[in-house]
């Protein structure tokens, strides 16, 4: 029986998008060179250079990796640290537009193996919001993508409001993924960056959310968090006791303690372990997990869906987790693949 698995996490920049800012660059505020390896590496407005994978772009051992993985849909969403966070708000929307047009290209070559979530320009909230909704409604992409922070604010602040409204009046799911993760400056040895960093800044971003009442202003958002939510499904009853601990200036804004927006949460299930999951889908609910492998990188599990399959649960759950809740939160009619 062929898989139906839906990937929430895979992610992927358009050839057409490298070519851009190797030609027209220098207007997008984006440097494009290649590397001794022949590979591509960016910076954005004279910031620090970061090499891409390859794997990034290629699409036949995409379509391998996905097959040997089960994975019948993948949603495509960016490289977290190309979503232009660091340019002005112009030119941040021009890039995004740019990348989510390349983006909608692959979807319309593969209609039947992905759909997209858009890249969005957050560093201006408004035109993040404006973005959003035109990839929606003209490019038919299914929700968005967004940092946990951006350049190194997060997202406490009223200033992101507009752009939650708009997420909220689309019923448009928002994937949150780590980047510029916080005191990454001590966590260069063995690659902790990557294996500690970037949970602890889901973390604390949604510590931040949860805290600063921004469920409670925008009760129907949907936000799906990568790598099985960070450390926030497994700190969550230290999280739920900080919110009645604290007082004064230093009290959570918010109504309720963090477990009380788990309705608004969705988490992918990269966790690579069986028991790890099983455990989240307690806490969560079934309802509340989606597939995830962290295509194409070394750390992500393309694997993920031999996990599900091995939880001791009803068939009804894993079906869930699989594809029915990716299909309800991405708005997929069910004879889609």
């Amino acid at each position: 029986m062929a898989s139906t698995a839906i990937d929430i996490h895979h992610h992927y920049v358009p050839h057409s998008l490298l070519e851009e800012a190797r030609h027209h660059g220098k207007a997008l505020g984006v440097e494009a060179t290649e590397t001794k390896n022949g590979e591509t590496a960016i910076s954005f407005s004279g910031g620090p250079k970061f090499t891409l994978n390859p794997d990034l772009s290629e699409l036949e051992r995409r379509f391998a990796i996905m097959e040997k993985g089960k994975i019948a849909i993948s949603a495509l969403i960016a490289h977290t640290a190309s979503l232009g966070y660091r340019l002005d708000g112009e030119r941040g929307e021009r890039w995004c537009r740019l990348y989510n047009e390349g983006s909608h290209e692959l979807v319309r070559s593969h209609p039947e193996r992905f759909v997209a979530l858009a890249s969005l320009p957050l560093q201006e909230p408004a035109r993040a919001a404006a973005v959003l909704e035109d990839a929606v409604h003209k490019l038919d992409f299914r929700g968005g993508y967004i940092g946990s922070n951006v350049n190194g604010e997060y997202y406490n602040s009223a200033k992101f409001d507009p752009f939650w409204k708009k997420a909220e009046e689309l019923d448009a799911l928002i994937v949150m993924h780590p980047e510029d993760v916080a005191g990454s400056e001590r966590m260069e040895g063995y690659g902790l960056r990557l294996i500690c960093g970037n949970p602890a800044d889901s973390t604390l971003s949604l510590a931040y959310m949860s805290y600063s009442g921004v469920f409670d202003r925008f009760p129907n958002l949907k936000l799906c968090l990568l790598h099985g939510g960070g450390f926030f499904p497994y700190q969550l009853g230290r999280l739920d006791k900080g919110h009645g601990v604290r007082s004064g200036s230093r009290a959570a804004q918010a109504s309720s303690p963090p477990s009380k927006y788990l309705k608004n949460l969705y988490f992918d299930s990269m966790v690579y372990r069986v028991d790890t999951l099983d455990y989240l889908k307690r806490i969560a609910g079934a309802e509340h997990i989606l597939v995830g492998t962290d295509y194409p990188y070394t750390l992500g599990d393309w694997m993920t869906v031999e996990k599900i399959e091995a939880l001791e649960c009803s068939g009804g759950e894993k079906q869930l987790i699989l594809e029915g809740n990716a299909r309800r939160l991405l708005k997929l009619p069910a004879n889609r693949a």
